[in-house]
């Protein structure tokens, strides 16, 4: 018994040394349900908009408008895009790349390119990380202010299902009662 447990602790301890992980889990972009959210510049130093926009199909989420592709197609960013799918399955994009070159974005700053990538699976996946993710974002769907955008990430934080906030996020905004008032 005593060597059983000699031989775990030093299987467990040889583990750690070696440095034990797994490959990263790719999710199949067919396997997305949708709709589902793509969620940019996540970290305050990239010159992407911390946005959280919805993508209806696997068409519209191999899409991406050549200006922010730009600033997501760099190698070194530590801040993949992230989708979440209706079934809150979690993924970062990685390895970006763009069907056209630098001639033709110029050519088209604001065109829409399609691309292809590659998602890998997050650790933290479900509802309660989509949310969080979601209401966190900077610009959520279309907002007009800052007061309407955080009450918009409020009701986020407290939906219960990915419907419930896709339904939030695509809603159009109240009018803004206050500037009514002073016209």
């Amino acid at each position: 018994m005593k060597r059983a447990l000699s031989l775990l602790a030093c299987a467990a301890w040889m583990g750690s040394l070696l440095g034990c992980s797994r490959a990263p889990v790719v999710v199949p972009v067919d396997s997305l349900s949708y709709p589902a959210f793509l969620i940019t510049g996540t970290r305050p130093t990239l010159f992407v908009a911390h946005l959280a926009r919805v993508v209806v199909d696997k068409e519209d989420l191999s899409k991406m408008r050549s200006e922010l592709y730009s600033g997501l197609s760099d190698t070194e960013a530590t801040d993949p895009p992230i989708v979440i799918d209706a079934a809150a399955k979690i993924a970062d994009m990685t390895q970006i790349k763009g069907a056209h070159g630098g001639l033709w974005m110029m050519a088209h700053p604001t065109g829409m390119m399609p691309i292809q990538f590659t998602l890998i699976q997050r650790k933290q996946q479900g509802v309660e990380e989509a949310r969080e993710l979601i209401a966190d974002c900077e610009y959520i769907g279309p907002d007009l202010d800052k007061e309407r955008r955080e009450l918009r990430s409020e009701r986020i934080r407290r939906a219960t299902s990915m419907e419930e906030i896709v339904q939030i996020v695509n809603e159009l905004p109240a009018p803004n009662v206050s500037a009514v008032r002073q016209n």
